[in-house]
């Protein structure tokens, strides 16, 4: 999977590729003013939020907890690559 950008469309849609996007998702719809920050599928368990002053955050979700967690960055070795 290669990082995605999400349209307003796209947000209000849900229009995401995997369950836990969706569950990120639907947390940030209801957390955030989400149409204030860019969006993007990052993988298959995470949405990357970068907001107007260009501060990066990802959100997440934690199926042990069935929770969403946020972090400021994401280490390179958790990514799945598409080559």
């Amino acid at each position: 999977m290669t990082m995605r950008k999400l349209t307003n469309t796209d947000i209000m849609k849900n229009n995401v590729d995997t369950i836990n996007q969706y569950k990120v998702l639907e947390y940030l719809k209801n957390n955030l003013n989400i149409f204030e920050f860019f969006i993007f599928l990052y993988d298959k368990d995470t949405i990357k939020v970068i907001d107007k002053n260009n501060c990066t955050g990802y959100f997440q979700y934690d199926k042990n907890k069935d929770d969403v967690k946020f972090t400021e960055e994401i280490l390179e070795e958790n990514i799945d690559f598409e080559m």
